[in-house]
């Protein structure tokens, strides 16, 4: 039953779906980020499903792409691109860690983070765009799941830029080896669905591997740690990265 918990509480949290609601006790908290991949195959079965409909429809490249960005956003409720947005504001101020951090916990939006919308908006659309044009758009359904998975194997390997948050909720209470191992698992049987368009597995990896470890040095750097926020920029930045290495290995 509290993994039962623990699957709906992910979901509810990195979904915009309908599910069950629990409380957010210690023993399901443990494994929730066990499911934060889950999120991602939601999120790849919506986008696979809009581009069966846009090609049976015969719809244009233009309008299959700007659906493809909507449809991550729309099931996830927005909740990695405000990451994205709040880290954007923050690295933006160039100010020290301790002054980030609080930029990233105000509410309001600034500049920086809808400078850094409106680029993140722009870039995915013209990646799917190219992808549609090569034909390998489908490649693109097993990203969300190696991002996510990468995403929930950081949060409880790398230190925390504070006690609280929404990030500290999860990692604090989270079996760390549980969420590694689920991690390791639901990135492989992405990367097994990624091998079947040739070369497309080699790029992206290279994509994930050079986007981590430059998030890792960002972090420590510039906010002394992870949070919630940065998790859902490494989210929004892997999966740019991830979608532009697909595009390589069509050329």
């Amino acid at each position: 039953m509290d993994l039962v918990k623990s699957f709906f509480i992910a979901l509810s949290v990195y979904t915009a779906l309908p599910v069950p609601q629990f409380q957010w006790d210690e023993r399901p908290m443990a494994f929730s980020l066990c499911f934060l991949p889950f999120a991602g195959v939601c999120v790849g079965a919506l986008t696979a499903a809009w581009f069966a409909l846009a090609s049976a429809l015969n719809f244009s490249d233009f309008l299959t792409a700007a659906g493809a960005v909507a449809a991550g956003v729309l099931l996830t409720g927005g909740i990695h691109m405000d990451g994205w947005c709040d880290t954007w504001d923050a690295l933006g101020s160039h100010q020290p860690p301790e002054r980030c951090l609080e930029i990233m916990s105000d509410s309001r939006s600034g500049a920086f983070a809808v400078i850094g919308c409106c680029l993140w908006v722009l870039l995915d659309f013209a990646l799917y765009a190219e992808l549609m044009r090569r034909g390998v758009q489908n490649a693109a359904c097993f990203i969300f799941v190696l991002s996510r998975s990468v995403c929930a194997f950081l949060s409880v390997t790398l230190k925390g830029a504070k006690k609280g948050g929404m990030l500290a909720a999860f990692a604090a209470p989270a079996r760390r080896r549980a969420v590694q191992g689920a991690s390791c698992l639901w990135g492989a049987l992405a990367a097994a669905g990624l091998a079947l368009y040739g070369t497309a597995l080699v790029w992206a990896s290279v994509a994930l591997v050079l986007t981590t470890a430059w998030y890792v040095r960002l972090t420590r750097r510039r906010f002394g740690g992870i949070t919630g926020d940065t998790s859902g920029f490494f989210i929004q930045m892997s999966e740019l990265a991830m979608l532009a290495g697909l595009v390589l290995s069509a050329r």
